[in-house]
């Protein structure tokens, strides 16, 4: 009776405070979640094995109630939270690994290597699906036929005395059931800059229209043929059909070199979308 009063009274206070946390700014809300990770760690580190237990599960609940939408996050913590252990020990030390991992999650900073084009929203936190806008840009675009489409863009910009920026652009296409890319986009740095149409070398200049996308935050090398995430963002547009629908190919968005450790190379999945339009809004008078 007292393991189970404890355990709901922390749960209550616990969750209570990522309500608040969720009304701050996404950046204060990772720090917070975080803190509150840690404090959960240190509280449960002296404390009895089932209560450590019931201290771990209720931060678990709670960090998950703060971060909805971190994919990464809330699978970490559900599939232990599933786990049918009988050793109460176990189960804490598991709990404990996928706090202090999602604690290191929150922490994620991308290593910026270039600035962003005029107007690009920031992005996404790690393992956070969000929707995302974009203002008009231009860009250079190569097919992934050509032998080197990054040395191709990246000849282009040099010679046209164009600073590079980050993200890189990477469209996909499918055909099979498999995804294959099929170009890929050095973004200027303003709409204004540089010339359009073609300009040699197999080379683009396109200017893109301003545009929305529901994104992923991920780090390490993308396969798109192995990755659960594009099912999660189409998941998310099959669970928000009524107001969103797909607008376009399945991008990547690239925000490091090859030079970045593999672990600590950022990059966004992306599906734009569009608002549907409402019987209302379209009806004539």
């Amino acid at each position: 009776m007292k393991l189970t009063l404890i355990l709901a009274l922390t749960t209550a206070m616990m969750i209570a405070s990522a309500r608040i946390l969720r009304a701050d700014p996404p950046a204060k809300v990772g720090a917070d979640t975080a803190e509150l990770i840690n404090k959960a760690l240190a509280n449960a580190k002296p404390q009895a094995v089932d209560v450590r237990l019931a201290t771990l599960q209720a931060a678990a609940k709670a960090v998950m109630e703060a971060r909805p939408n971190n994919l990464l996050i809330s699978t970490k913590l559900q599939t232990v939270l599933n786990q049918q252990e009988t050793n109460v020990n176990k189960q804490a030390k598991s709990l404990q690994t996928a706090l202090s991992e999602s604690a290191a999650i929150l922490n994620f900073r991308i290593k910026n290597e270039s600035d962003l084009p005029k107007g690009f929203p920031e992005p996404c936190a790690l393992g956070e699906i969000q929707l995302k806008h974009y203002p008009p840009y231009r860009l250079a675009r190569a097919p992934s036929k050509t032998d080197n489409p990054f040395f191709t863009l990246f000849n282009h910009i040099k010679s046209n005395k164009i600073e590079m920026t980050a993200p890189v652009e990477m469209r996909y296409g499918e055909a099979d059931q498999k995804y294959q890319q099929i170009d890929m986009a050095f973004l200027y740095g303003a709409p204004d800059w540089g010339k359009l149409g073609d300009a040699g070398m197999g080379v683009m200049v396109e200017d893109i229209a301003e545009m929305s996308t529901v994104a992923i935050g991920l780090t390490g090398d993308f396969d798109p043929n192995t990755s659960s995430h594009v099912k999660a963002l189409e998941s998310w547009l099959a669970k928000n059909a009524s107001d969103y629908e797909r607008d376009g190919k399945v991008r990547v968005m690239g925000y490091n070199s090859p030079f970045v450790w593999k672990s600590q190379r950022f990059f966004e999945i992306e599906i734009p979308v569009r608002k549907r339009a409402r019987t209302a809004e379209i009806a004539k008078p």
